[in-house]
């Protein structure tokens, strides 16, 4: 009996503490009828990396649901095929959206295109009506008055004052939503940053905006104001705390760092924002030549399993994943794939550049661009090995594939390091890597003609020109 009751106690505060949490977004996607449709989050406002936290199959009526757990009031994008949708949620949220078609006229971005959802059933209380209906306020602020005559006038000093009056009066009683509250704040704090008569100092922007500030980590506004102020520190400081900074790389330490940042009048108070805006400084730091990347990666090892607070541990992890990932020039991670019963790496491929591809085979769009792809492999199979990816699912056919296919196909399993290490997000999604396994472009152009109307054939054409020349193996 009491073993019951310990159950039963156990899934009532599994219930509170859970299912109070659930966000559930659903809705129609006519254009994406059995394919996959995902939510990511963003782990954080630096790196802009993302996280999967739900996917589901659009059925054939085009309806869709996805329910997951959230933590916070976050910023989510809504994915499917190439195309991604933005919007806000909160913990126990529930929307109800129409995730449309890509515009015809838009060009393809490799990189996914956004298109803008729509709501349906929108409460004037839900974080998305309020960032909207208040966006759309200050869109139309800043197109009215902030003019080219106006910007040195009084005249916009005074409307922008009466503008930041009427906001506030108009969002008095809204004290409680924390999120929309920074958002407003920040938005309007990024007016300070246009140059008119009469605008604030750096210094006083700081005492305004940010000194008693807490730092809201998952606040759009927020993140994209801090950043800002804080871009390109390093050259606005003074000469001796840029050498201490300095000296503190070179001795990998980011305790030195953090100390010669704490001089910083910006940067006394909060150790929190210091943490964070010395992970900036590390990144942007990266780059220059004057500062060894060895030692910079070290730091951020060092502050991922260090840092005082769980977010700045993040950010370290996510900042080394972005300087050390798939750049032109770097080396391009290995892999253990199968292709039957051959066990395949990067090194298999090594004699000859790589065009490796990830491809949905489900989608529609994807194999549209498999057939465009066709005749350029014929042309330049010779001096290029055509290696297409896909994740295992239910209902696709390999020996299918294979046989309409002219070049290599490989199914892994979900769970395969390639995907991740390789930032597979969006399909199709190319690569181009040369006979000695360093990335040449990532992401690579495909078969379908980019905004500039280019496509991977040019490239390849220029491989095959230098290789003829005897040019092509020369590093």
């Amino acid at each position: 009996m009491n073993k019951y009751c310990i159950l039963l106690f156990v899934s009532i505060v599994f219930s509170q503490v859970y299912g109070q949490s659930l966000t559930e977004i659903t809705g129609f996607a006519p254009a994406y009828a059995g394919k996959e449709i995902e939510v990511y989050q963003i782990s954080d406002f630096i790196t802009l990396r993302e996280e999967r936290i739900a996917s589901s199959t659009v059925k054939p009526d085009s309806t869709f649901s996805l329910v997951f757990n959230l933590d916070e009031t976050r910023k989510l994008i809504l994915k499917s095929g190439n195309n991604k949708a933005n919007l806000f949620a909160n913990p126990g949220g529930k929307y109800d959206v129409l995730f449309p078609e890509i515009n015809k006229y838009d060009p393809y971005n490799p990189s996914g295109n956004n298109v803008e959802l729509v709501f349906f059933n929108l409460g004037k209380e839900d974080i998305n009506y309020k960032i909207l209906e208040f966006n759309r306020w200050n869109d139309e602020f800043v197109a009215r008055y902030y003019t080219k005559h106006n910007a040195d006038s009084k005249y916009f000093v005074a409307r922008l004052d009466t503008f930041k009056l009427d906001v506030e009066k108009y969002y008095k009683a809204d004290t409680t939503d924390k999120y929309f509250n920074y958002h407003r704040r920040y938005t309007i704090a990024k007016l300070d940053d246009l140059r008119f008569v009469g605008s604030r100092n750096q210094y006083e922007k700081f005492d305004f905006y940010i000194r008693s500030t807490p730092v809201y980590y998952q606040n759009e506004a927020y993140m994209q104001y801090i950043l800002h102020f804080y871009e390109k520190l390093l050259p606005r400081i003074n000469s001796e705390l840029n050498n201490k900074v300095y000296l503190g790389i070179l001795k990998s330490s980011p305790t030195v760092i953090a100390k010669a940042l704490s001089q910083e009048y910006t940067l006394t108070k909060q150790y929190k924002l210091r943490e964070l805006v010395m992970l900036k400084t590390l990144s942007e730091c990266y780059y220059e030549k004057d500062y060894p990347q060895t030692n910079i990666l070290t730091i951020l090892d060092s502050i991922s399993k260090n840092a005082l607070y769980p977010e700045n541990k993040i950010i370290a992890q996510n900042i080394r994943f972005r300087l050390t990932e798939l750049s032109q020039g770097s080396k391009a991670p290995d892999f253990l794939i199968k292709d039957e019963n051959k066990d395949l790496t990067l090194q298999n491929f090594q004699k000859k550049y790589l065009y490796l591809f990830f491809v949905d085979p489900t989608s529609l769009d994807n194999m549209k661009q498999m057939n465009l792809l066709k005749p350029i492999y014929e042309r330049y199979k010779e001096n290029i090995n055509f290696v297409m990816v896909y994740k295992d699912k239910s209902g696709i056919d390999l020996a299918k594939l294979k046989n309409e296919l002219p070049w290599t196909v490989i199914s892994g399993k979900e769970s395969n390091s390639i995907f991740k290490n390789y930032n597979v997000v969006n399909y199709p999604y190319y690569l181009l890597i040369d006979p000695f396994g360093y990335v040449v472009s990532a992401p690579a152009l495909g078969p379908m003609p980019n905004g500039s109307y280019e496509t991977i054939d040019k490239t390849f054409f220029m491989i095959q020109k230098a290789l003829k020349e005897g040019n092509g193996t020369d590093r």
